[in-house]
């Protein structure tokens, strides 16, 4: 009796550790980046913190961190808000 062929199941690319070690690294300077910049705006640890994790009306409901995120950490879309907030024009 004959049995069925197994079904291939294709293995990922050999490089496909140091691609996601790579993003994940990338991602990290990034995140590291965008907490030490909106510290230097706030001038302050917890209120940076603060700011990055509540829904911004700026940002149509969505919080700094979930833009930045979505951006890969970049800060160039929170850069003009930080700079208001720098200047004491929006908090």
């Amino acid at each position: 009796m004959a049995t069925a062929p197994k079904p291939r199941v294709k293995s990922p690319a050999p490089h496909a550790p140091q691609v996601a070690a790579a993003t994940a690294s990338r991602a990290l300077v990034g995140y590291r980046a965008l907490v030490a910049r909106t510290v230097e705006a706030f001038g302050d640890e917890i209120k940076a913190s603060k700011w990055l994790s509540l829904p911004n009306k700026d940002l149509k409901g969505m919080t700094p961190l979930q833009l930045a995120q979505a951006n890969g950490y970049s800060t160039q879309s929170l850069e003009p808000i930080l700079t208001r907030i720098e200047h004491g024009i929006d908090f």
